[in-house]
């Protein structure tokens, strides 16, 4: 069993993946348009977005649809410029990450920002950085609900949260990045 905040096996990731995911190449076709800038003004602002869908499969009656996906928008402190990034425009801090939190299956809209741009579930509590996706604290069961949901869900092991790249246009539109086999609409 992995340490507290240590990805399992299963839940490597695979590096060569992550690094062109991370690429600013603006004109892929992988970029999706999830809303406005002004709809997520302010620092710790969210919202629920559907952007791709996940690959079908065979069914009982025929070929099925996957569902669509559903990410979180948050808006937090903007991102410090990578190596070799220094003359890329400013940063808007939106950051796209699953609709749901992995622990407990509770809708990330309804999170909460802390400074460091961590964000946190306020069912269970957990705490994921948004740029990397990581677990920052896991189930800390700082409260009755919070210890209820460690409860129901204490099985489980930690598990890093989507966390794709984002853009912002200067026309205020905001893209994610979504992840490869997504089907696009």
């Amino acid at each position: 069993m992995p340490a507290k905040g240590q990805l399992g096996r299963q839940q490597q990731t695979n590096k060569g993946v992550k690094k062109r995911m991370m690429q600013r190449d603006y004109d892929a076709k992988e970029w999706a348009l999830v809303g406005k800038l002004d709809e997520i003004a302010e620092i710790g602002a969210t919202k629920a977005v559907e952007a791709g869908r996940s690959p079908g499969r065979m069914g009982a009656t025929g070929f099925e649809d996957g569902p669509m996906y559903i990410w979180a928008l948050v808006r937090g402190d903007p991102r410090k410029a990578r190596e070799g990034e220094e003359d890329e425009p400013a940063d808007a801090g939106v950051y796209a990450i699953d609709g749901s939190c992995r622990a407990c299956q509770f809708p990330m809209t309804a999170g909460k920002w802390f400074p460091g741009n961590n964000f946190g579930c306020v069912t269970c509590g957990t705490k994921y950085n948004l740029e990397t996706g990581e677990v920052v604290d896991f189930m800390p069961k700082e409260n009755p609900v919070q210890w209820a949901a460690a409860m129901a869900n204490g099985d489980k092991p930690p598990q890093t949260t989507a966390s794709l790249p984002t853009r912002v246009s200067r026309s205020g539109n905001v893209y994610v990045r979504l992840p490869d086999n997504t089907i696009m609409e």
